[in-house]
């Protein structure tokens, strides 16, 4: 049986920020369980990790591809593989842009006709990005 894994656990995992709650988040993620997370679940993340922890986009870039790649993690409301892409996309172009790519992951699954946003930096290599 797997396990939905809340934002809090991964800041804790990630930032080892809190000891007793790092270890617990470690020994949890790191045993093989079945853990699933969700784009909101790794948006959030992100911005936490970003703007309270520090954290370098190009570190997150690098934390986030080794979590994701571990067999046992899925993605509830994205395809893994294309947030993982969309990751490694975001190094050629700005690591800052994670975000987007991870957005861009999901309007992929949705099989919409295009991402519209007022995000004038938003780029995407698989969905056409239209300005409003």
């Amino acid at each position: 049986m797997s396990l939905f894994c809340d934002t809090s656990v991964l800041i804790r995992y990630f930032a080892e920020d809190d000891i007793p709650r790092a270890a617990a988040a470690a020994a949890l993620l790191d045993s093989g369980r079945e853990i699933v997370v969700s784009t909101g679940v790794i948006l959030e993340c992100l911005h936490v990790l970003r703007t309270q922890h520090g954290y370098a986009n190009p570190v997150l870039a690098d934390l986030f591809t080794r979590f994701l790649s571990l067999a046992h993690v899925t993605v509830s409301d994205a395809d893994k593989g294309s947030i993982l892409g969309a990751i490694a996309w975001t190094r050629g172009v700005s690591a800052r842009r994670i975000a987007d790519a991870i957005i861009v992951s999901a309007a992929k699954r949705a099989g919409v006709e295009a991402i519209v946003t007022f995000d004038e930096a938003m780029s995407s290599p698989t969905v056409p990005v239209r300005l409003l």
